[in-house]
């Protein structure tokens, strides 16, 4: 215990606010998959909080203005070093990403500090906590969605952690590695005890509980869980196609969609048997700008037929890009294009599925890429679409759909179909299974981010949602890594970086509905409207004060 005299005593030191920054983000990315290290996240936020102390305990010209600005240096290094591999396939994006990024992160600790400052101590970290749940919530839900660096999402590499996201999910997570972050705080900086050479060993001991006991529970989970279902058999296909050189029109060394089908083909016969009941091929497999009411009679879809013939109990999940002409003016989307001598229409980044009866579903990918494949709110900001999309006369991003559509085969096995990076939205993925859906499906190209920890972060976060809604996953991905993944996160035959290959497996499609799945983030949901409360509490009190 700190006398109230010792606590008095200023403690100077010409780098201790840099060093704490530069700490911080060297433990949260040390922490992030896919490295071994991920303990280090229950403790890398602990010197901001240490930041706000110093400064508030200083005399400071300006204070708030400091306290920002290490915070934003300290949150923009580690967006940097985590997540720099964007930069492979959109450098404008990546740089817009990344200091967009950081700069919303900042935002809970400004709230922290002004809640502190108004109500106290104890409500500024109860805020803060509640703050930053709130942030991440609304970054999953927004137009301007990147939540790859949502906390709870920490701990993809050790699936045996956190088996108890089938209750809570990834919130559970974000708020485990908060509180421990709070709690460090208070054993190891609060009246900058670490720099006066005071270790508050009792508080450690609590916090090291904490820690360890979700983390024991879930082993004993995860050793005692079996895979629920009936067992199905699962092809998934990595052909390796270049999406730089070889996959789409117009590229360099481009192989026509006809080859690419008959490659596809080729490669899935060395795995298929009679009992395979699914087959995976990736995203935007087929590329070719298909009209979907006409895409029955292309040849393309009458080879796909013939192939599908020799295996009666086969059903095919497959990306392709797709367009829908409204000729009704009251269907027009805010998303759609026009182009003289079509009129409106929207393009989609499809999942297509071709039951083993042959009858053909769509799904248009919901979760778009901001920039990318998408402008935020097209209501507001239509009129930059031209500048942003222009592609051959036409402009504007991909359409999308609200619904969630699960794929059913004959035998009524249901597959949710994940375009890409819509495999790491939890809530989103729990509407699938609610509609019906015993199995994951993600097909992807991770291609287009190169051999770094992209691809192999983005195969991790699998593991969550298998562990968050007790469903098998099975994975395609055009070049990245193919794999499974069971219902308690354990990842199999993953396939290696660009090399071609096929993989199958038997997997078991549940009907088990976790709580996670029946009531999604309502941790996030709730901590959403008690921050309200919470920020205008202090504000009252500061006010009346």
């Amino acid at each position: 215990m700190l006398s109230k005299e010792k606590l008095k005593t200023p403690v100077q030191h010409r780098y201790y606010l840099l060093i704490l920054a530069l700490s911080s983000s060297v433990l949260m990315w040390l922490g992030w998959p896919t490295k071994p290290l991920a303990f280090l996240l229950f403790i890398g936020f602990a010197p901001l909080f240490a930041i706000e102390d110093h400064i508030s305990r200083h005399d400071y010209r300006h204070p708030g203005r400091t306290f920002f600005g290490y915070i934003y240096v300290s949150l923009l290094l580690w967006n940097l070093l985590t997540t720099w591999w964007v930069y492979n396939s959109t450098a404008i994006g990546a740089i817009f990403m990344l200091l967009a990024n950081a700069l919303l992160m900042s935002l809970p600790f400004v709230l922290f500090r002004i809640t502190k400052k108004a109500a106290g101590t104890n409500w500024g970290f109860f805020g803060f906590v509640l703050y930053w749940m709130t942030f991440e919530y609304i970054h999953l839900n927004w137009d301007i969605s990147w939540p790859w660096l949502t906390l709870g999402n920490g701990f993809a590499s050790f699936p045996e952690w956190v088996q108890w996201y089938e209750y809570t999910g990834v919130f559970g997570g974000t708020l485990w590695i908060l509180l421990a972050n709070v709690a460090f705080f208070f054993a190891l900086f609060k009246d900058e005890a670490i720099l006066r050479g005071i270790f508050r060993w009792r508080s450690l001991t609590y916090i090291a509980l904490w820690v360890m006991l979700p983390i024991i529970y879930s082993y004993i989970r995860y050793y005692n869980y079996k895979d629920a279902g009936k067992p199905v058999e699962v092809v998934a296909l990595q052909p390796n196609i270049d999406p730089y050189t070889e996959k789409f029109a117009g590229s360099e060394d481009f192989i026509p969609y006809e080859e690419q089908a008959a490659r596809f083909m080729a490669l899935s016969k060395a795995k298929l048997t009679d009992s395979t009941q699914f087959l995976l091929w990736p995203e935007t497999a087929f590329d070719g700008m298909y009209y979907e009411p006409g895409f029955r009679e292309t040849p393309i879809f009458d080879e796909v037929l013939q192939f599908k013939r020799q295996y009666p109990r086969l059903s095919l999940v497959t990306g392709m890009t797709s367009y829908l002409i409204y000729d009704n003016p009251a269907e027009v989307t805010p998303t759609a294009r026009y182009k003289e001598g079509v009129g409106n229409f929207d393009v989609f980044n499809t999942a297509m599925f071709v039951s083993n009866d042959n009858e053909v579903v769509y799904y248009h990918k919901s979760k778009l890429v901001p920039g990318v494949e998408i402008m935020p709110y097209p209501q507001l900001l239509g009129f930059l679409t031209e500048a942003i999309f222009n592609l051959g006369g036409t402009s504007g991003g991909y359409g999308r759909q609200e619904e969630r559509t699960v794929f059913f085969d004959q035998d009524s096995v249901g597959g949710a179909p994940a375009i890409c990076y819509e495999s790491i939205y939890g809530e989103f993925m729990a509407k699938y299974v609610r509609n019906g859906a015993n199995l994951v499906f993600i097909i992807t190209n991770d291609g287009w981010w190169g051999n770094t920890p992209g691809h192999k972060q983005h195969l991790a976060y699998g593991s969550l949602r298998a562990i968050e809604l007790r469903r098998s996953i099975a994975r395609s991905a055009n070049t990245g890594i193919s794999a499974f993944i069971n219902q308690r996160g354990d990842i199999s035959q993953a396939t290696e970086y660009w090399k071609q290959d096929v993989i199958r497996g038997t997997v078991r499609a549940s009907n088990y509905l976790t709580f996670y799945a029946q009531h999604g983030d309502y941790l996030a949901r709730t901590a959403a409207w008690l921050s309200v409360f919470v920020l205008l509490a202090a504000l009252v009190k500061k006010k009346i004060v």
